[in-house]
């Protein structure tokens, strides 16, 4: 009987392991699938209006390059500076829109869409209000970099980043009009 007992709970834990599969770091809910995840939305939100999103790998760097100058930054070690302040006064060649916003353990699939959500609603008012300083003075969450001219049908180019900036972890979307 013993035995039986021993066999029973060696199965029932291999059992809960097997359940568990998928949960924790590298699957679902790491930075790279919530990366991936804001653009595959933009992305499938812009085709489902007849419009062009667009991610590159040349975007994707560009993001990268962002925060890691705003997080070297000399300003970044005082506390009186916003991560916005850190992004605007970047220089990097082009005209862009940035979209960020931190992110912590994002561990359910609600807080994910929420997050994502957000991340998108941002996007689309950065666009329509492109032209309104007043918007971006105010905005939290965005930024423009150099003098972005984009339209609400234009094509845009996007790409994302993750990285800490005043040792909290952020995203960052990059937005620029296509080329033609």
């Amino acid at each position: 009987m013993k035995l039986f007992k021993k066999l029973a709970a060696a199965v029932l834990v291999a059992a809960l392991a097997l359940t568990m599969v998928g949960c924790g770091a590298g699957g679902t809910g790491s930075a790279i699938d919530l990366k991936n995840e804001v653009l595959n939305v933009i992305e499938d939100s812009y085709c489902a209006d007849h419009k062009v999103a667009t991610h590159t790998t040349a975007m994707d760097a560009a993001a990268a390059a962002l925060i890691e100058k705003a997080a070297a930054d000399e300003a970044a070690k005082d506390d009186d500076v916003t991560v916005k302040a850190l992004l605007k006064k970047q220089t990097i060649d082009g005209n862009y829109i940035a979209i960020f916003k931190p992110y912590g353990q994002l561990s359910t699939e609600l807080m994910q869409y929420l997050y994502i959500g957000e991340m998108e609603d941002t996007l689309d008012k950065a666009i329509q209000y492109i032209a309104n300083e007043g918007y971006y003075n105010n905005s939290d969450t965005a930024v423009k970099i150099g003098s972005p001219v984009i339209g609400e049908d234009d094509s845009i180019e996007i790409g994302a980043a993750t990285g800490k900036i005043k040792d909290k972890n952020y995203l960052v979307l990059l937005v620029k009009k296509a080329e033609a």
